[in-house]
Formats: structure tokens, sequence, C-alpha cells
């Protein structure tokens, strides 16, 4: 019982200087920090769409793009809540029109489940729910419609199967059925 006394006066205590370090920002520092943040993040979304769109990443020292999981422009698909959070509604508007009209997940690939649900599902489901911050049209029945949502419904069902095992824990990686015509 001593013992999980001090460490709870440890954590607290340790919290209370997080947080002191914090406050200590002012709001210079921060405007000097979310600049510096700013410049990093578009350094490297201009070096994707520059050297490696319509890729799924860059390589850095080749400065090229590969397809790393499906083909699905991942990185373009990732950068959307960054683009609205930072306040660039042009571009994420653009970003979004152009996925609602090219992006395919009919392709015969493997793709990792992990991966797929966390930057393709999540960054769809992400990009449709911070919609109504782009000052863009919002769809009919939003947020329970809308082009994103459908895109996110479409490859999650796509990866589903990966889930279906005897143990429970899915497969690290999904073969993507493509629809028959």
């Amino acid at each position: 019982m001593k013992v999980r006394n001090c460490l709870s006066l440890f954590i607290f205590f340790a919290c209370c200087a997080l947080v002191s370090s914090f406050l200590q920002f002012d709001r210079g520092k921060r405007k000097i920090y979310r600049e510096r943040v700013q410049k990093m993040f578009y350094h490297a979304y201009d070096s994707y769409l520059l050297n490696a769109f319509p890729f799924d990443e860059l390589r850095p020292l080749t400065c090229d793009g590969v397809d790393t999981w499906g083909s699905y422009s991942l990185t373009l698909i990732d950068a959307l809540d960054t683009l609205i959070v930072m306040g660039n509604k042009s571009e994420f508007r653009r970003v979004v029109k152009h996925l609602e009209t090219s992006l395919n997940f009919d392709k015969d690939v493997n793709v990792s489940v992990f991966e797929t649900n966390i930057r393709v599902v999540g960054g769809l489901l992400a990009a449709h729910l911070m919609l109504h911050r782009a000052d863009s049209p919002l769809p009919t029945g939003w947020p329970c419609n809308g082009p994103l949502l459908t895109l996110a419904e479409e490859i999650a069902q796509k990866i589903l199967p990966a889930f279906k095992t005897n143990t429970g824990m899915p497969f690290g990686t999904v073969r993507i059925p493509v629809a028959e015509k």
C-alpha cells in the first residue's frame, strides 16, 4: 500500500511538471512551433505531390513513389485531416473531389489489414467528419451519408474477411476481391 501511495504521488507530481512546462509556452512560442510544424508538413506533402503522387508513398532517398499496400494514394488520404486542421480548406476540398472521382478499390491486390484500416478507412472517416470545416456543401443526410463515408464502408467491407478467423485475431493481410462485372 505504501509503494502504491508513493507511485501515485510520483505520477501526480510528474503530471504537474508536464502541465507546468506546457503552460510556460506563451503565444509567441506556440506560434513559432505551429509555423515549424506547418513548414515540415508542407515540405513532406508537397514533396509527395511533386515526386510520388498517385503512388501510396514517397521514397525519400530516391525521391520517387512506390505503391506499398493497394495503390490507393495512401499519403493523400492520410493528409486529409491534417490539411483541414491546418486550415487549408481549398486543398482539402480539391483532394476530396479527386478521391471521390478517382479512388477505386476494385484491384486484385493483397493489402495490410492494419494499414488499410487506420490509413484508408480511418482517413476517409476523419475527412468525412471534417467536411463541415471546409466550407463546402454537405451531402444530403450528412453525417450519416456522403461519398467519403461510402468509400470508407466499401474498403472496410473488402477487408472484413480478414477478421473471420478461428482465433478471432485478424490476418495481417487480405486479398481484396475485385467486383464481378
